[in-house]
């Protein structure tokens, strides 16, 4: 019996194996594309139904085992691919798998919400999605939001000039605030990070006035534009709506790059550059005839006696080319490791970017460390953890406004002639300028604009699944970070500087050191499960957000030569300290509901509180709902063209910040017979104050033709911001002249339109096409105090219009009109009459790609005031010419009639820019494992243009840049910036 027993267990256990054996079936094959039978490295094979699957390796290859005799059925999937289900049986052993590229993106997953996503042919609202692609496949950009130029429709961006290191801003669909920010909300892997303009200081020194005209970054420049993998574009209330308070302008939501189960590669991309000014205006030549009109009869023989001794000496020198014509080295280098197992991924990058200027003396510098790292702590424990560290050092130099100091290399030289050299003498002096109150070469080549950040984001997922029934799923999410930024500036005009000589306490110096500390905290429940024929996803969860800001500025003048430390100047202040601690904290809601892809709706809500507000304690509700229907997926839909039609609505409700200190009434420091104290401002606050809000009501339809082929999105939305604040005069008799208050009311309307697709498709030549139009317009429905102009620098030069039924993008100036509300001639509207992009991809012989994108923006009207110094200095390109021939010439006499009122300086500012151009070449695999056998993967080189060539008749040196380009209203005034630079790369990218 024993020996019977030995016997048959083996042979029992040996025909169970079998028996387990024969019901499992074994897959292989190889997964390509399907125009170029390249093979896809990374595509995702799945078991439907479970998750189960692998991935394919460097060849396309896989092999997978399936536990069922029966077969399954195969969902294979690949980033820019439609996905396409296989049904595998027994006799199905090896397969050849051709994916299809997804050119109008139906597949791609879209981040909607704190703990939410949706498949974009679901998706109920106009999001774009800027793909790694899109954003840094053509050209190397200096910075995120700099690469977003002509890739999202809806959004206007303005950059502050063409200086090294970012500053820029951000407006989606129109304005959102007058006095507050109209920039969106940034989220990075889930971080509310900080993208404000922060202050240098130099507007301070050189006398300009406000921060608002420092010219510095914004701190979205600080992160690496190669580590990301998309942005998400939420541009109004409905599809931002569950960020609540913050949402007003938008949300931009960043996800960077991520670890991939499979082997480690490693990647080293180099690019190697040059950039020049995009354009130069050019400057007026002197003559005799010119010098005997444009000075007064005293001043006339020293002049021509300096022009005389030029022209014997052939001396003439082209200030604006002297000091911007200047090629500077660009060098950009990244490392890329990446890879993982099925518990482990990781995304580790190294990034070193050094930009040279075209102003000497200018540059921007860049160092970043990423780390991405997902593990899978058990079947229900999944832990992401993202850390980002970022030191950057920026030169921006000196140029826009200043007030009498010089320190502004084209307001200075707008009023130095060309036959007058101020450049540096052999014995290391500079001549004295006797046309203005400093020379600039000198400050060019001793004064100091720098500043120095540091900054760390940390942030963290954990999803753990508390239940998993076979129709349903419970899902806890919890995530949350920090963002920690520290800025050092300095800027330094040394004592030896003409302007400084002629101060009682020579050399001035102003330092500051900028902190803020962010963190937020979410937790959510996701309870996704089924309704019959319906899925529903359930949503519920809190908010924390902490703000601390802190600025600390010192000035010292009066400077020991040669020192640059506060404790060697004769005087000494402290010019700004400033701290201040936010807490918010929200709950939100959120049902969807999908009915097998053909009805999708959502609602939800938000509840938010904040200590900006008036009543810290007090809840403000922010609903949203919206349903999309796909008619495509009905049974009824028959047509052959058509293979998706979705009409969608939404609507959507968010707010904005109160500012900081609304409430509270300041007090000002004062010094009365030696004693200090205090007294009360001038603005007192209010404690009723509530935060701007905004409703979005969206239509749009989703159109997918010729089987998703080509595709257009149209959409039409209407948004309304209330309680915009202003300040309210108050009556004499309270002993303050003003409060902030809730009062103006705005209304943006506007259009959006994104057609795209592959217009040509086969296997030597595929050309996809995108054109993005859109148009908005504002008008202030109710104002709420009496009209008033603002912003600029006066009706004599061209201001703001605040007037009900008029936009706030209205320009007015001299003369007079009685007419027109605030009584002076309406000349012009900042807001462009529409933005247009194109943006065509041409691959050809499966290695060579070429890509370019163009910029067209019709209307919309600059203020130019750098026409207006080089008018006053007589320096404009064909100042002394006389173009209506009446003896008067253009530089003294502009149009329009009546001449020299506001609206000379008023221009149209309509452009084409061929903004990105890049032509790559892939290495054929045959010929790398040739050369190098498996050792490299990949090799891909190539040349771009970034901001390749400009048309328009605007006569500045960049239609899109402003001095105040960082605020909501009034971020069209051109004041002698930093000339936009036209940016060459050569490149080369290796996959090891």
């Amino acid at each position: 019996m024993n020996k019977f027993y030995k016997l048959s267990l083996p042979l029992l256990f040996l025909w169970l194996s079998t028996g387990m054996a024969w019901a499992q079936i074994s897959v292989s094959g190889t997964v390509t594309d399907e125009r170029t039978s390249e093979p896809l490295i990374g595509a995702s094979i799945l078991i439907k139904g479970t998750t189960t699957g692998t991935i394919t390796d460097i060849d396309g290859n896989f092999s997978l085992s399936i536990q069922n005799a029966d077969g399954a059925t195969l969902v294979v999937s690949s980033i820019g691919y439609l996905t396409k289900e296989i049904n595998v049986s027994s006799s199905m052993s090896n397969l050849n798998i051709q994916l299809n590229q997804d050119a109008t993106n139906l597949e791609e997953v879209v981040v909607t919400g704190l703990a939410s996503s949706v498949k974009r042919s679901n998706l109920a609202n106009a999001v774009s999605t800027v793909s790694a692609k899109d954003l840094t496949g053509t050209t190397t950009i200096q910075t995120t939001d700099g690469a977003l130029y002509g890739k999202v429709a809806g959004a206007t961006i303005r950059s502050n000039g063409g200086a090294p290191g970012g500053g820029m801003s951000i407006q989606l669909r129109g304005i959102s605030s007058l006095s507050g920010a109209s920039q969106p909300l940034i989220i990075v892997d889930g971080v509310y990070i900080s993208n404000a303009t922060q202050r240098t200081g130099r507007a301070s020194v050189t006398g300009a006035g406000g921060s608002n005209q420092d010219d510095g970054a914004n701190r979205l420049a600080d992160l690496n534009p190669a580590d990301i993998e998309t942005i998400e574009v939420l541009k109004g209330p409905s599809a931002a709506a569950i960020y609540g308070t913050r949402a007003n302008a938008g949300v931009i939501i960043i996800t960077t790059k991520r670890g991939a189960e499979g082997r480690t590669t490693v990647s080293l991309s180099q690019d190697i550059g040059f950039a020049e000014p995009l354009r130069l205006l050019g400057v007026d030549d002197w003559s005799e005839e010119k010098i005997n009109f444009f000075f007064p009869e005293a001043r006339r023989p020293l002049e021509l006696e300096r022009f005389r001794a030029a022209q014997s000496s052939g001396n003439f020198i082209d200030y604006e080319d002297f000091f911007y014509n200047n090629q500077s080295t660009l060098l950009n280098t990244r490392v890329n490791v990446s890879g993982g197992n099925e518990k482990t991924k990781f995304f580790v990058s190294g990034n070193i970017s050094d930009e040279e200027g075209t102003v000497r003396n200018t540059g921007f510098q860049r160092y970043s460390v990423r780390a991405n790292i997902d593990h899978k702590i058990s079947n229900a424990i999944r832990l992401g953890v993202s850390s980002n560290y970022i030191q950057s050092n920026t030169d921006r130099g000196f140029t826009g406004n200043q007030n009498n100091t010089g320190a502004s290399i084209g307001y200075s030289i707008a009023y130095v002639p060309n036959y007058f050299d101020l450049r540096r003498n052999a014995d290391g002096t500079y001549p004295v300028n006797p046309y203005f109150s400093d020379n600039p070469v000198a400050v060019t080549d001793n004064a100091v604009n720098n500043s120095e950040v540091n900054r760390f984001i940390q942030a963290f997922t954990l999803d753990i699944d508390l239940l998993k029934t076979e129709n349903s799923f419970l899902t806890a999410n919890i995530a949350g970070g920090l963002d920690f930024l520290q800025n050092r500036t300095l800027i330094y005009l040394p004592e030896f500087l003409q302007f400084q000589r002629a101060q009682a306490n020579p050399g001035d110096v102003l330092k500051g050191k900028q902190e803020s500390f962010n963190t937020n905290f979410q937790a959510a429940l996701v309870y996704n499960w089924n309704l019959g024929r319906v899925n529903m996803n359930s949503q519920a969860g809190l908010v924390r957000l902490d703000f601390n800001n802190s600025a600390l500025f010192n000035r010292g003048r009066g400077l020991v030569p040669g020192q640059t430390n506060l404790g060697q100047a004769a005087i000494q202040e402290i010019n700004q300290e400033f701290n201040s601690e936010v807490q918010e904290a929200g709950i939100f809601l959120q049902q969807e509901a999908n009915f097998e892809d053909k009805l999708i709706g959502t609602v939800g809500i938000r509840w938010d509180k904040s200590t900006l507000n008036g009543n810290p304690n007090e809840y403000y509700a922010f609903p949203r709902a919206s349903l999309a229907v796909n008619l495509a997926n009905f049974d009824f839909w028959s047509s052959s063209v058509f293979n998706q039609v979705k009409p969608r609505i939404a609507y959507g409700e968010t707010a904005g910040p109160v500012g900081f200190g609304a409430t509270f009434t300041p007090l000002g420091g004062t010094n009365i017979g030696g004693l200090l104290g205090s007294v009360v401002s001038t603005q007192i606050g209010n404690t009723q104050i509530r935060p701007e809000t905004a409703t979005e009501l969206e239509f749009g339809v989703d159109v997918g033709m010729f089987n998703n082929r080509l595709s257009l999105e149209a959409t039409y939305y209407i948004k309304n911001t209330q309680n915009n604040i202003q300040s309210l005069r108050l009556s004499p008799a309270t002993g303050v002249n003003t409060t902030p208050s809730n009062e103006a009311e705005l209304q943006n309307k506007g259009i959006e339109i994104a057609l795209s697709g592959n217009i040509v498709e086969n296997p030597n030549f595929k050309w996809f096409s995108r054109i993005l139009f859109w148009r908005n317009q504002i008008e202030m429905t109710r104002l709420g105090i009496p009209t008033y102009t603002a912003g600029a620098f006066g009706a004599g030069l061209g201001t703001f219009l605040y007037a009900e039924g008029y936009s706030p993008t209205t320009i007015v100036g001299t003369p007079a009109d009685p007419n027109v509300p605030g009584g002076f001639t309406i000349w012009g509207n900042s807001q462009p009459d529409f933005n247009l992009s194109f943006f065509n991809n041409f691959s050809i012989y499966k290695g060579l790609e070429l890509s370019i994108l163009t910029d067209w923006r019709q209307g919309g009207d600059n203020i130019n005031l750098t026409s207006f110094l080089t008018d006053s200095g007589g320096t404009t390109n064909g100042w002394f010419d006389d173009d209506n021939g009446d003896g008067v010439p253009n530089g003294r006499q502009r149009e329009p009639e009546p001449y020299n009122n506001a609206g000379r300086w008023v221009q149209d500012a309509t452009f084409v820019k061929i903004r990105e151009i890049g032509l790559y070449y892939t290495i054929p695999r045959a010929t790398i494992q040739e050369w190098f056998g498996s050792a490299v993967q990949n090799i891909r080189v190539g040349g771009s243009v970034n901001n390749a060539f400009l048309f328009t008749n605007y006569e500045g040196y960049d239609p899109e840049t402003s001095t105040f380009g960082a605020q909501a209203v009034a971020n069209n005034v051109d004041i002698a910036p930093y000339p936009t630079p036209r940016r060459v790369f050569f490149h080369l990218t290796i996959d090891f």
